[in-house]
């Protein structure tokens, strides 16, 4: 299912792009069914009792936690810093994570947690539109660096091991804050 926004605006604009595009090719290259992809756009670092935790905005004022859901096949959001720079346009940081239930996705019978992050690399790695990539992050703390909220132990009781796995692709975005959908 992709989560987008009705009328997107500013850093918006490109993050939905990019959203879409990588549902759209990812469901065919994993042959999954609409509803076992959840893809959400920019989500929001909130802050709980015990830390940060992700979180996409559902409407009427609610939010979701976005991390690992065993009954679906892939989740994948996008984060921004909170630093944007200014030169002639705006540039931000954004980071996009995945948790993905790898025998969901592969017919191997091995680990295929490389092969699943190349998948998703070799659609963004040539810079999307206005998208560079910078690197690829594995391991649950390091994806979830800005959440350690969503780590704790009644929330997220995940790891990354067999048959999930959770990785992260930071980029730099360049976009015109003024652009409206």
């Amino acid at each position: 299912m992709l989560y987008t926004k009705v009328s997107p605006v500013g850093v918006d604009i490109p993050i939905q792009a990019l959203q879409a595009y990588l549902h759209d090719q990812l469901l065919t290259k994993w042959g999954l069914d609409n509803r076992m992809y959840q893809a959400y756009g920019r989500c929001y670092r909130n802050q709980k009792d015990n830390g940060y935790v992700a979180e996409g905005y559902i409407g009427s004022n609610e939010y979701r936690e976005l991390y690992l859901d065993d009954r679906y096949s892939v989740l994948s959001f996008f984060g921004i810093s909170e630093n944007v720079k200014f030169d002639t346009g705006n540039q931000a940081e954004v980071h996009l994570i995945f948790f993905v239930n790898l025998p969901k996705l592969s017919t191997t019978s091995h680990r295929a947690d490389e092969e699943i992050r190349r998948d998703v690399q070799n659609l963004v790695q040539y810079g999307y539109q206005s998208v560079y990539l910078n690197n690829v992050r594995t391991g649950i703390a390091n994806v979830l660096e800005e959440y350690p909220g969503s780590i704790r132990d009644d929330r997220l009781k995940f790891r990354d091991m067999h048959p999930f796995h959770c990785f992260r692709f930071d980029f730099t975005l360049n976009y015109n804050i003024n652009a409206c959908k």
